[in-house]
């Protein structure tokens, strides 16, 4: 009976161009652990970047499991700020919950389990493609699958824990292409509902992955047989995921789109009229197909004004219009002949189509982890493109070894760009070893970017924020030149304004830091952040009043501001107003219940306040969290 078995699973892999289930799962096997290898000198790693608002400083994430009902109720960045976003992406969520509970505040885990997921990745895709390109050389889906790994381009998002969201919806979506086919083939329903759940996860897992709905049907006229009226009717199922997504994310964001965006995020925002917008989003969609044909100097931001928008006539706008047109006539010459190249660009072209800012402004305008997902068409064009140049068959009979002697010189060529990518991807990843090291990297090649400036300023308060060494006292110095450089490109930059407040503050500078306060202020006057910071500087000046007035502003605009919580508390109960201190510090307490000051502080005005028994459970809770605090 196994015997049996085992012959028709090999008469099943046959069909698809000679593969056998033995060698199927050996090269699925091996991109998996390749995957994994590429990115193995990140499992140590620290947070980085969006790592602190989506997991080290969000409230919801650190409940672990208990979080994750919120998670599904509330939009990306609910725990870590009090306002309105545009993102909805609870499962991604769900996983970061999950990495808490089982390894509490431990970035290595978190980049483990990315690096897990990577791996498994290249094991899908495979598997994915030799499904798809089952009439095609066998090696066509190695060498795709090979390129996707192995390219420098994903390193934002396998390096960066918050990277998941594009792993999973990627990971997700050609799983459910697995299962499709699997569907078309045999006709089991129960592939078919594996292909919604599937599909449904993606969704969840990051929006972008909605534009499959139009590389589904594209895919399936491709590189199926069937007439259309007997693979697409299946996927009308996947209407139902669909508008259960938008449906559930218009419940919670609000809207469908994502605002207008601050020119710091996305400089098109600065564009004067509609046709700089347009030539400035083209000349960026040319800036990704340099980056993906040599990526060399990748940079995390390329902001406001390392970027600066163009007009109609500019050279980079001309080039990248006639390249990008000259791709879309071509796959549409090509449409009706189901070239292999014209796929991988329709499927880029689809896969970008709300990522680019030509048809929707999204919150950034250059960011190569935008690329992840669209990179898989420029892989599939590149390959195909590299088999035509080589004037080697595309289709062939026969298996690896009789393919590698008909196609030599494409296969070749494709391996020792596999081999660039990888070292390159190596190379950038200890970069990503934590913010101070990201930044440090980055502004070398982005020096005229605000934002960049700015959050490089940042990590070197971090370094010298004890401010008692000479060493301490040179991060504080060049943190200051940043944020005024910062200021020097973007003069409205209200955070900059509020840091070199602090820098002042630092200094003893109290006038020209509340004047950099004032300013800040003037420019966002929601900051809760710079309200703190004043009451810092009116309680050293004694003027309790005026630091309640400001820190009542700072827990009014952030209700989850612990730090505001736990000086508004103090400040009343420095005038005696103990029950209203006491609400403050358990209002703390519920965002930060393993917090021993505030414990403490409860403790304090519970027993100045008359309730000498309360007061005693507050200190052992206290002096549980931290026996310091009895001394």
């Amino acid at each position: 009976m196994k015997k049996k078995q085992a012959k028709k699973t090999k008469k099943k892999f046959k069909s698809i161009q000679n593969w056998n289930a033995k060698n199927t799962y050996f090269i699925g096997l091996f991109f998996f652990v390749f995957g994994i290898l590429l990115y193995a000198n990140t499992h140590k790693h620290d947070y980085t970047l969006d790592d602190f608002s989506i997991i080290k400083e969000n409230y919801v994430t650190k409940q672990g499991i208990a979080g994750i009902p919120t998670a599904w109720k509330e939009h990306y960045r609910f725990g870590y700020w009090n306002s309105t976003a545009s993102l909805y992406r609870p499962l991604t969520l769900t996983t970061f919950n999950l990495d808490w509970e089982l390894a509490p505040d431990n970035p290595g885990f978190a980049h483990k389990v990315n690096i897990f997921l990577y791996g498994l990745t290249g094991f899908m895709l495979f598997l994915s493609l030799i499904q798809v390109f089952r009439k095609f050389n066998p090696w066509i889906p190695v060498l795709v699958t090979g390129l996707f790994m192995a390219h420098p381009l994903h390193v934002e998002c396998v390096a960066n824990i918050k990277g998941r969201d594009e792993i999973l919806a990627f990971l997700f979506l050609f799983s459910s292409v697995f299962t499709y086919w699997k569907y078309l083939d045999n006709k089991k329903i129960v592939w078919l509902v594996l292909t919604v759940i599937a599909f449904t996860c993606s969704l969840f897992s990051k929006e972008s992955a909605i534009t499959f709905i139009a590389i589904f049907p594209l895919m399936l006229y491709f590189f199926r047989a069937e007439t259309i009226s007997k693979t697409v009717p299946g996927l009308a199922f996947l209407l139902i995921p669909i508008i259960a997504f938008l449906w559930k994310r218009y419940e919670v964001v609000g809207s469908m789109g994502v605002g207008d965006p601050d020119v710091l995020d996305n400089a098109l925002m600065a564009a004067t009229d509609g046709l700089s917008h347009f030539a400035s989003a083209v000349s960026i969609l040319g800036m990704y197909l340099y980056k993906m044909v040599l990526p060399l100097e990748l940079v995390h931001e390329k902001g406001f004004a390392e970027y600066v928008p163009i007009g109609p006539s500019h050279w980079k706008f001309i080039l990248s219009f006639v390249i990008y047109l000259g791709l879309g006539v071509f796959s549409i010459l090509q449409f009706k002949r189901k070239n292999l190249a014209a796929f991988g660009i329709l499927f880029f072209l689809l896969s970008m189509s709300i990522l680019c800012n030509v048809f929707v402004t999204i919150g950034v305008h250059y960011a190569e982890r935008l690329l992840y997902y669209p990179l898989l068409g420029f892989c599939i064009a590149s390959v195909s493109g590299l088999f035509a140049i080589g004037k080697s068959p595309l289709t062939s009979e026969g298996d690896l070894k009789t393919s590698f002697a008909r196609s030599r010189i494409p296969i070749l060529v494709s391996l020792g760009f596999i081999i660039f990518f990888s070292i390159l991807t190596i190379l950038r990843n200890p970069a990503w070893k934590s913010s101070y090291t990201l930044y440090k990297t980055d502004i070398e090649i982005s020096p005229n970017s605000a934002k960049l400036n700015y959050h490089y300023g940042l990590e070197l308060v971090k370094k010298g924020v004890d401010n008692k060494t000479n060493e301490d006292r040179q991060y504080l110095a060049q943190a200051r030149l940043q944020f005024e450089k910062a200021l020097q490109i973007r003069p409205a930059y209200a955070d900059a304004h509020a840091q070199l407040g602090l820098a002042f503050y630092r200094e003893n500078q109290k006038d020209q830091a509340m004047r950099s306060y004032e300013k800040s202020l003037s420019l966002k006057p929601n900051n809760a952040k710079v309200y703190s910071n004043m009451g810092i500087i009116y309680f050293e000046s004694k003027q309790l009043a005026k630091a309640e007035e400001v820190y009542r502003k700072a827990v009014k605009l952030d209700p989850r501001f612990v730090d505001a919580r736990r000086n508004l508390g103090s400040v009343l109960a420095m005038q005696g107003k103990f029950p209203d201190a006491i609400a403050q510090f358990k209002e703390g307490v519920k965002y930060a219940p393993n917090e021993a000051v505030l414990h403490f502080y409860l403790g304090q005005a519970t027993r100045d306040g008359g309730n000498q028994e309360g007061a005693k459970v507050h200190f052992e809770k206290a002096f549980a969290l931290d026996p310091s605090l009895k001394r």
